[in-house]
């Protein structure tokens, strides 16, 4: 999404046209070793509830820093969806939606995926030439029909998480919940905890 894989891909200036290097006995080299997401040491997630006018989503985002925030439903911590500053001034500037208005009528609503990969293996990096080519026929550049939600958990491995930050800016960290295919969030990790890990990790060697 950006936040697994739902929000606009933010591409670099040029793809990566460079292979991953090999070590001797031909495992990738690098940098991150087994290391996974836990070894980031996030701080606890902030989430808003889906019911909470997007006044209060504007001032938490505001306050915190942040430019997205993981949607709960109602009280609980169920995620349902994603708010980020991006849709919220499109719907404000458009007359769609006011201060007053809903988190939940602006969101990325996560109730209506299609697909859920929890296969880290399967994170590719795709272009938007890419993204493109692999829509169906019924559906467009800018209005794909079929999303994905990319299961990104404590233990997703580093190595996952840098092929998935090639195209988006952040991830939500979820773990599964008692009820059916329902997560709650964890954590936020973007390209900062990343390259932060890395420049830490370096001193260490």
């Amino acid at each position: 999404m950006a936040a697994n894989d739902l929000l606009p891909p933010t591409p670099p200036l040029s793809a990566p046209t460079t292979p991953v290097a090999k070590s001797e006995d031909g495992k990738n080299k690098d940098g991150y070793g087994d290391a996974t997401i836990r070894d980031l040491r996030l701080k606890p997630v902030t989430t808003i509830s889906a019911d909470s006018p997007c006044g209060d989503a504007i001032e938490t985002m505001r306050e915190k820093g942040f430019d997205q925030l993981p949607v709960s439903a109602g009280t609980g911590s169920r995620l349902v969806g994603l708010v980020t500053l991006g849709n919220l001034l499109s719907y404000l500037s458009s007359g769609r939606a006011t201060g007053s208005s809903r988190v939940s009528d602006v969101m990325f609503d996560f109730t209506k995926i299609n697909e859920v990969v929890t296969n880290t293996q399967d994170i590719s990096i795709k272009t938007p030439e890419e993204r493109k080519k692999a829509a169906t026929s019924s559906e467009t550049e800018s209005h794909p029909q079929r999303r994905q939600f990319v299961e990104i958990t404590k233990d997703t491995k580093l190595s996952a998480l840098s092929r998935f930050f090639e195209w988006n800016s952040a991830a939500i960290v979820t773990e599964k919940t008692s009820e059916k295919g329902g997560y709650k969030a964890m954590a936020v990790v973007t390209k900062v905890d990343l390259l932060t890990w890395l420049v830490k990790s370096s001193k260490k060697d």
